[in-house]
């Protein structure tokens, strides 16, 4: 049996913090019409809140990557725009480890991207293994198992509006 614990972060909080990172972001690249690529699928739900509530103008794209069956990660949809040249902010549901991002990271710099940087709705610091250049952070979070608001296990939970601990029973 599985259960959802406390809400960890409230959709309140969650769109308050959005309206606070979007405000930032406008700030910071206003005339230069970043790309949003979002990272599918967990991102889709905080991408699509950002967009809304960035008053810059911007595109949106998208990027998944995933395990062969060796288990090496490969890219499964590549970006539909020319990065070449353009201002790339990469948008993130959560970064544990940093392993994936790092290997997205290091794959989009071979793009001609002007710019990459990483925006990330939440944060487990305690479990980085890499360095990344993660720009904005919506939360920091204790190192549990979270899911709601584009976040899953098993493709389950993601709808959920709050992002909830998640335990499951033995």
């Amino acid at each position: 049996m599985n259960h959802l614990d406390n809400i960890v972060i409230s959709k309140q909080d969650i769109q308050q913090r959005i309206a606070e990172l979007a405000k930032d972001i406008d700030a910071t690249y206003g005339e230069k019409n970043p790309i949003l690529l979002i990272l599918l699928k967990g991102s889709i739900f905080f991408a699509s809140d950002l967009s809304r509530r960035m008053t810059s103008e911007h595109t949106l794209d998208f990027m998944a990557v995933g395990h062969d069956q060796q288990g090496m990660l490969e890219i499964r949809y590549h970006p539909m725009s020319n990065l070449s040249g353009r201002y790339v902010l990469v948008i993130e549901d959560i970064i544990d480890s940093g392993l994936t991002l790092h290997y997205i990271v290091n794959h989009l710099k071979t793009t001609g991207a002007l710019d990459i940087q990483v925006i990330t709705l939440l944060d487990n610091p305690t479990r980085r293994l890499v360095h990344l250049p993660i720009t904005h952070i919506g939360f920091s979070i204790p190192d549990v198992y979270v899911v709601g608001y584009g976040l899953d296990i098993h493709e389950r939970y993601r709808n959920l509006p709050d992002i909830y601990e998640y335990h499951e029973e033995e």
